[in-house]
């Protein structure tokens, strides 16, 4: 019984950990409008933007593909290889709410595990459309 019981706490963790949306932190998120006034203000503080899903461009971003597709790690890694570790970087995919989207946490899981300490994920709660789009933000 104790087997039993071991058994299905240690699946039970696994599944949270794999299926379940993560929960960031506030210090995780850059909202909309700050990355919207950086971006239209020319900031020389502007982050790097990746794209990693299958919508449309804000201003600046670079259109990096799902973050679920098989070569995406390799394709991250190989496009910030000469980049600062200190550069504050931005991932957003805006198909869904960034907190249950697919591609948003392998490719902040990407980012970390290269180093990049200032990663941040735009916080798109509904998605890109309702919550980039329609505010007039800045798009390709």
């Amino acid at each position: 019984m104790k087997v039993l019981f071991a058994l299905v706490f240690i699946c039970s963790g696994l599944y949270n950990s794999i299926f379940q949306a993560p929960t960031w932190k506030k210090e995780q998120l850059m909202s909309t409008k700050e990355l919207a006034d950086k971006i239209t203000a020319n900031a020389k503080d502007k982050p790097l933007i990746f794209n990693v899903g299958p919508m449309d461009n804000i201003k600046g971003a670079v259109a990096m593909g799902a973050a679920t597709n098989i070569t995406f790690a390799d394709k991250m890694k190989s496009t910030l290889a000469m980049e600062n570790k200190t550069k504050a970087v931005v991932v957003y995919c805006g198909c869904c709410s960034y907190s249950s989207c697919p591609n948003i946490k392998p490719a902040y899981d990407v980012l970390i595990a290269q180093g990049f300490k200032n990663t941040k994920v735009l916080e798109l709660p509904e998605g890109i459309k309702p919550d980039w789009v329609a505010k007039g933000y800045p798009m390709e």
